[in-house]
Order: C-alpha cells, then structure tokens, then sequence
C-alpha cells in the first residue's frame, strides 16, 4: 500500500514563498538605501544587485504552488506592486497593511478593492485554521 503523502503538512508551509518576500522587503529597503543613480545606464551596480535579488524572490514566489492562506496573500501582494505604481502604495504593500487600504477604499479602483478583499478572506481563513 502506497501511504498518502498529501495528509502529511511540511513543517513550514510555504517556507519558499515567505523566505522570497523576507528577501524581496530586505532588498526594496537596501535600494531605498541606494544614493540616487543618475549616471548611464539603468541602475547602478549597487541598485541591479538589489534588483536581481527582488526578481529572483519574485520568480520563486511566482512558479511555486502555495499550500496556505499566507503564501496566496504573499503572491496577490507581489501582483498589486506590479499594477499600483506609487510609492506610499508600495510602502504598504511592502508592510502588507490591509488597513492602509482600507482607509483609501473610495479611491481604489475595483480591482485593487477585490485583490484587498481577497486579502482580507484568506487572513480570515488562517485565523480559522484553514
């Protein structure tokens, strides 16, 4: 008899996805850390160092199936830092803070109300244990 694997939860879920973010956080302060680039070229070595280690993070994040509430939350948020371009929307991204949104909730336009509200169901589901 073959046992059946998929009762047997890992240690950590999603320990792949959640160590990306911690890396993809560690990496945007490291780059607002970076003194203005403004010679030629895109970014200075400094900057593409950082941006390597945020794409790389991404990628992981990106093709790795997430087993929990905290690991789609995780991928939801990387898509809302590609479709809001400002910066205090990405401070918040960055801090995951639902409330920031919550307090801008009559000037989001219904797509980023339904990715908070998605947010905001699968943060539900981990507190009940799902």
């Amino acid at each position: 008899m073959i046992p059946d694997n998929t009762r047997i939860a890992p240690a950590k879920p999603d320990a792949e996805i959640l160590a990306a973010w911690d890396r993809i956080t560690a990496a945007r302060a490291a780059l607002a850390a970076c003194p203005v680039h403004t010679g030629p070229g895109d970014y200075s070595p400094a900057e593409r160092e950082q941006w390597d280690i945020i794409d790389a993070a991404e990628a992981v994040i990106r093709t790795t199936a997430a087993t929990s509430p905290a690991g789609v939350e995780i991928q939801i948020w990387i898509g809302l830092i590609h479709v809001m371009n400002d910066d205090g929307v990405e401070q918040a991204i960055l801090r995951r803070d639902v409330d920031w949104f919550d307090e801008r909730d009559g000037v989001l336009d219904w797509f980023e109300r339904l990715f908070v509200a998605a947010i905001r169901s699968l943060r539900s589901m981990q507190e009940q244990g799902q």
